[in-house]
């Protein structure tokens, strides 16, 4: 353990081969990710217009709607799902911007979609090679850990296997939870995967400031006179405190700046960055039995640098209501806590039997368990976005678990009297035997992220399901009002109308998401009375009018709910009719 102290960095040991071998694994493993989206795109049957979306179709339009606002020209977000006025904000901004982006390039907004995808799914996965690196100086183990963190996920698979889709009421976290592992992330939404890559960024600076304690120690004692009793090693440049110190200076620094794009891509997620900061100095102070002023002013550092921004969330959430209930509506709970062993059950205890045979090990890996811990804290915390603090962990656990298996598992295998009798024979070698193991391990521990991708290039191209395919009609009707409504008028349909309305024309809408529309169970009751045989034009019109709505669109979804035809209200106009649906203005009472 003392030799390992005085190693050079493990990222200085990685080599250009290893890094291009990272990035090509990388490329093949994001444009996996294109696969079921571009099948969608070109298996799309006539009448029928592919959204670009493989799950979540409903949060997923919020994003859409976001950048739609960016490409006509804002750079906050006024919430369309809501028929209330209220002022813009700079919340949500990410896909704003993704819009704004789009508009400067010329860029259609699925062209940036796709390519923000892309792009952020790279950094995402050569940040997690570099992580893995600085706490693996093995090779193999590396290497393992790297594709356990790309690939790997839970024992999902299991609960579908045994026919328990939903056990103790939840949905396998390995399929519900786009943070849950690196492959599903990078599967679904930018934003994620960009703020997971700064989550493990913000974790490498935490490990350079809260380590080095024997350098750090050296340079001290240099700086007091003490030189002649250091080794002659210790004498050289590399270990002044000076350069130590600004070199951690420089570190916090930059993790402020990155924590500050967390802010804007995925602001809950600096919750796990501050927790597991915290309890890493805690447990730092307590080992040294003193109080380390400087690591704790570097980390204050990395939460100053955004502590404006999340200070302006806080005036927002006080002075605007409308985004006030958004957040008050948006809270994701926890999945209960044996749906996490399935997913995680298995890195658990490989990670578990490393830490308890490698017991001089603990202290390299002393971060990881922080990290593991603060997620576990997290999750069934007081604070509303409960399940999103899962978000990463696969990684730390990825690492830990490879650790358990090349280091400690493998070496009893090796000895057992299955590969003795194998090496015995011809053409067997332990190295090669050893190395198809792994491949095994890898492969196994992938199953859910295997169902997960065919399930997706399944409903892209040969399901196809309502929500991913829309109608023809709704997107023409939605580009008519686009083109013809005015910005800030408000669309009455059914929710999922809604939903598909405020993102892809822009107008405000009565009822379109589960979060973001204020009140929602209570609009969801109103717009179901409303398209009610049983209600009278009165309250009709005064539900009109209280929310100032413009246009009734009325087409297949809007049926379903009740039998009015807005086609016999003399307070209604039609304005726009094609082979599906009408749409209907509102007739002025003056």
């Amino acid at each position: 353990m003392k030799q390992m102290n005085h190693r050079k960095p493990v990222g200085t040991q990685i080599t250009r081969r290893e890094w291009i071998a990272a990035l090509g694994i990388a490329l093949i493993t994001a444009v996996l990710g294109l696969i079921p989206y571009w099948l969608g795109n070109l298996l799309a049957p006539e009448g029928q217009v592919y959204m670009q979306l493989i799950m979540n179709p409903e949060d997923a339009q919020t994003y859409w709607a976001k950048m739609l606002q960016g490409f006509n020209g804002a750079w906050l977000y006024t919430i369309p799902f809501t028929p209330e006025p209220h002022a813009a904000a700079g919340v949500g901004i990410f896909y704003v911007w993704l819009g704004q982006l789009a508009r400067g390039l010329g860029m259609s907004l699925t062209a940036v979609w796709h390519s923000s995808r892309f792009i952020a799914s790279l950094i995402l996965f050569l940040t997690t090679f570099r992580f893995v690196a600085a706490f693996l100086p093995d090779k193999q183990t590396r290497w393992t850990a790297y594709q356990l963190a790309l690939y790997g996920s839970g024992l999902g698979w299991l609960l579908f296997a045994v026919g328990q889709p939903y056990w103790l009421g939840a949905f396998p976290v390995d399929f519900k939870q786009p943070g849950a592992h690196l492959f599903f992330t990078a599967l679904t939404f930018p934003h994620i995967a960009l703020g997971t890559a700064v989550i493990l960024f913000d974790m490498l600076v935490l490990k350079k400031i809260g380590t080095h304690k024997k350098v750090h120690a050296k340079a001290q004692s240099r700086q007091d006179g003490q030189v002649k009793n250091l080794p002659k090693s210790a004498k050289s440049a590399d270990f002044s405190l000076e350069s130590v110190s600004s070199s951690r200076w420089r570190w916090a620094a930059l993790a402020g700046l990155a924590n500050l794009l967390l802010g804007v891509a995925y602001p809950f997620l600096i919750y796990i960055v501050a927790g597991t900061a915290v309890l890493s100095w805690s447990v730092l102070a307590w080992q040294q039995r003193r109080i380390l002023w400087q690591m704790g002013w570097q980390i204050a550092v990395m939460f100053l640098m955004p502590a404006p921004l999340y200070l302006y969330y806080l005036s927002v959430w006080r002075s605007n209501d409308v985004f006030r209930l958004w957040d008050a509506q948006a809270g994701t709970p926890a999945a209960p806590w044996p749906q996490y062993l399935v997913s995680f059950g298995v890195m658990l205890l490989l990670a578990g039997l490393f830490w308890w045979k490698k017991p001089s090990e603990r202290s390299r890996y002393l971060l990881l368990w922080l990290w593991i811990l603060t997620a576990a804290l997290l999750l069934y915390s007081p604070l509303l976005p409960q399940r999103r603090f899962i978000q990463g962990v696969h990684v730390p656990l990825a690492v830990l678990a490879a650790a358990g298996f090349v280091q400690i598992v493998l070496p009893r295998w090796q000895n057992g009297r299955l590969l003795q009798a194998l090496i015995a024979r011809p053409r067997y070698e332990t190295a090669k035997l050893r190395r198809f193991v792994i491949v095994l391990f890898v492969l196994f521990m992938s199953f859910s992220n295997v169902y997960l991708w065919l399930d997706a290039t399944r409903i892209a191209a040969l399901t196809q399901p309502d929500l991913f395919f829309r109608p023809a009609a709704e997107v023409q009707a939605a580009e008519w009002l686009r083109e013809n409504a005015p910005g800030s008028a408000v669309v009455l349909g059914s929710y999922q109308t809604g939903n598909f309305v405020a993102a892809r024309a822009g107008q405000r809408v009565m009822l379109g998401h589960w979060a973001e529309t204020v009140d929602f169970a209570g609009k969801e009751t109103a717009v179901n009375q409303f398209f009610s045989s049983h209600t009278n034009d009165a309250w009709r019109q005064e539900l009109l009018q209280q929310f100032n709505v413009g246009y009734v669109w009325f087409g297949p979804r809007e049926q379903a709910l009740g039998e009015f035809d807005p086609g016999t209200a003399d307070y209604l106009t039609q304005v726009y009719q094609n082979q599906e649906l009408t749409l209907f203005s509102i007739r002025s009472t003056n």
